[in-house]
């Protein structure tokens, strides 16, 4: 796989001081402020990345937008599906990978954004028909559809996308960590604590490696301190 037939992929996250992801939990600003308008910080900042496409996993996308599931019912299955790329609305895309294939939209777009759904190889006829009578475009991404090299060369490929900005959640995030095609990390901090060991973190590897970003390392790019006490870094990724 050549990097030119791949997006150049930017992990923008926002954490607390300890890496946590989970806003709610994270200790108040100490004059006052509401969270709001430091998380306000963070989309401006991704604003400034000029990415064509952005994605989130399943489970930040259900839990923010959809979170209903599609019930398929006894609908045949279809193995052998092309890309389908429905009219386009917007400039930018929003890509979510869905490995059941099973969300169900209530929206064609996310913030105004065309919706395109990565799917596994096995997906019921009746959800892609549902699918492609939403407006919503799709493509297969391997057998459980978690081929993520294949899923940029067709997000490259088919629907022209240069620049995609990563924004979670830890699964998907160390998903692209593990598979060596995270090109540069915009980590924004919130100045607050989050502080319970549970918590989700920006890399959330599922998998079996126990070094899933062994052979590649980090250059700082550039450190910024933006208003309300947030910082903002920028690294670039050496792979092997």
């Amino acid at each position: 796989m050549s990097a030119s037939m791949c997006p150049k992929v930017i992990c923008h996250i926002m954490s607390s001081v300890d890496g946590r992801l989970l806003p709610e939990r994270w200790t108040l600003p100490f004059d006052g402020k509401d969270k709001g308008e430091l998380l306000g910080v963070y989309a401006a900042i991704g604003r400034k990345l000029g990415a064509d496409a952005w994605m989130f996993g399943k489970n930040t996308l259900t839990e923010g937008y959809f979170p209903r599931k599609f019930h398929a019912g006894d609908s045949a299955s279809s193995e052998l599906y092309e890309a389908y790329v429905a009219p386009r609305s917007s400039e930018r895309l929003f890509v979510v990978a869905d490995p059941d294939a099973d969300i169900l939209y209530e929206s064609p777009t996310v913030r105004g954004d065309d919706i395109v759904a990565v799917l596994p190889e096995m997906v019921s006829e009746a959800y892609l028909e549902w699918l492609r009578r939403h407006g919503i475009s799709y493509f297969p991404a391997g057998r459980d559809g978690g081929d993520l090299s294949l899923a940029m060369r067709t997000l490259a490929g088919v629907f022209g996308v240069k620049t995609l900005s990563l924004q979670g959640g830890g699964i998907i995030d160390g998903a692209f960590l593990r598979a060596g095609l995270i090109d540069e990390l915009s980590l924004v901090v919130y100045p607050g604590i989050d502080g319970a060991a549970s918590s989700p973190s920006i890399f959330e590897y599922m998998g079996e490696e126990r070094l899933p970003a062994c052979g590649q390392s980090l250059e700082l790019v550039s450190v910024e301190t933006e208003r309300e006490g947030v910082v903002w870094l920028r690294y670039r990724f050496h792979k092997p």
